[in-house]
C-alpha cells in the first residue's frame, strides 16, 4: 500500500509515501510510543495501520533500502498494544489483500458493529459534504427529496455495516445500496459527463435547465438510473482504483410484472480519497438543509421518519 495511518478512527488522516517528509511526519506522529517499533524475527520493524482494515502494517524502503519504492505490507500477526490487535477476518477483506473483488452488500458480523457506530456517525455529521461530493462526481443534481430518499435508505439498509463500507466511500455507499436507483424523468443531469453522454448516446430527450449547465431529461418510459456494483482493483503498483457501476433500466414490455430490462451500463471512476479530505476541510461552509435531513433519519436509535420534500438543494 502506498500509505498509512496511525490510529483506528476512520477520519484519521493519512500519510502517503509519496510525501518528502514521510520519515519526519511519521517519527513526529510516533513521537515516544515504542510499541510503533518492534522486533519481528529479530529485525528492527516500524509499524503503522493500514488505512482500509486497521490492521498493523510494516513500512518497507524507508529505515532500510529495498529493491522497489517505499510502501507497506500487512504485518500478520503483529499487534500494537493500546493501538489495535491484528484481525484476521478484516485482513482477508481488506481490498489491498483481495487485490480485486467486488464491494459486497454483505453485513459485518455483530462483534464489529459497534465500531461501525463511528462510521454512522461520520456519516450523520458529514452528510452535506456526501452529497456534494456524489453530485460533483456523477454529474447527478441531487435535490432535497433525493437527499432525503438517500439517507432514508442508508438507515433502512444498514449500509454502515456492510463488510466494505469505509470513511472513504460513504457518498458511493449512499447511492449504491438504494433500492431501485432514481427514476430518469425530469432529473437534472451536469453537461458533458459520463452520464449525460450515455443518455445522447440513447437519443433521450435533454432539455436545458434553469441550473446552469444542466439538463434535464424529458418525457421517457419510465427509465430509471441504478447503481449496480461497486468494485475496485489494487494494480501492480499498489494504487487502489474503484468504480461505481450504473445500468439505465427501461420497463420490460413483454412482461407487466414491474420488471425492467438494461439498455446500457457504464462506470465512473471514484477518489478514493476526497470523502475524507473533504470531511477534514477547515473551510467548508455547511448547508444546512441538507444536515437537516441527516439528523431527521440518522438518529442515534436508527428510527425512519419519512416526510415528503422536493424543493431543490441549495
Amino acid at each position: 500500500m502506498k500509505e498509512i495511518k496511525f490510529t483506528t478512527r476512520y477520519d484519521d488522516p493519512t500519510l502517503p509515501f509519496s510525501d518528502k517528509d514521510f520519515k519526519g511526519k511519521y517519527e513526529g506522529r510516533i513521537g515516544d510510543k515504542s510499541d510503533y517499533i518492534q522486533m519481528i524475527n529479530g529485525e528492527k520493524k516500524h509499524l503503522a495501520l493500514c488505512p482500509r482494515c486497521n490492521n498493523p502494517v510494516v513500512i518497507l524502503g524507508i529505515y532500510k533500502r529495498i529493491n522497489v519504492a517505499p510502501h507497506a505490507r500487512h504485518a500478520k500477526g503483529v499487534d500494537i498494544p493500546k493501538v489495535v490487535k491484528f484481525n484476521e477476518y478484516k485482513y482477508k477483506n481488506c481490498p489491498y489483500h483481495k487485490k480485486n473483488a467486488n464491494y459486497v452488500k454483505e453485513y459485518v458480523p455483530e462483534t464489529e458493529e459497534p465500531e461501525r457506530q463511528k462510521l454512522y456517525q461520520i456519516t450523520k455529521e458529514h452528510f452535506d459534504k456526501a452529497i456534494y461530493l456524489l453530485q460533483k462526481g456523477t454529474g447527478i443534481y441531487i435535490t432535497l427529496s433525493m437527499a432525503e430518499e438517500l439517507a432514508e435508505n442508508y438507515v433502512a439498509e444498514r449500509a454502515y455495516n456492510y463488510i466494505d463500507a469505509t470513511v472513504y466511500n460513504i457518498p458511493w455507499y449512499l447511492l449504491y445500496s438504494l433500492m431501485g436507483g432514481f427514476p430518469l424523468y425530469h432529473m437534472l443531469i451536469k453537461k458533458n459527463t459520463i452520464i449525460y453522454r450515455h443518455l445522447r448516446k440513447l437519443k433521450f430527450d435533454l432539455r436545458n435547465s434553469m441550473v446552469e449547465g444542466y439538463v434535464y431529461v424529458e418525457e421517457n418510459e419510465g427509465y430509471l438510473l441504478t447503481a449496480t456494483n461497486y468494485r475496485y482493483i489494487v494494480d501492480k503498483n499498489d494504487h487502489l482504483n474503484e468504480k461505481l457501476d450504473f445500468s439505465i433500466l427501461r420497463p420490460d414490455k413483454k412482461v407487466s410484472t414491474g420488471l425492467y430490462e438494461r439498455v446500457d451500463k457504464f462506470s465512473i471512476g471514484v477518489d478514493s480519497y476526497y470523502f475524507s479530505n473533504l470531511i477534514n476541510y477547515k473551510n467548508w461552509k455547511p448547508r444546512q438543509k441538507v444536515l437537516d435531513i441527516a439528523a431527521k433519519y440518522m438518529k442515534p436509535d436508527q428510527t425512519v421518519e419519512v416526510q415528503d420534500n422536493s424543493d431543490w438543494m441549495d
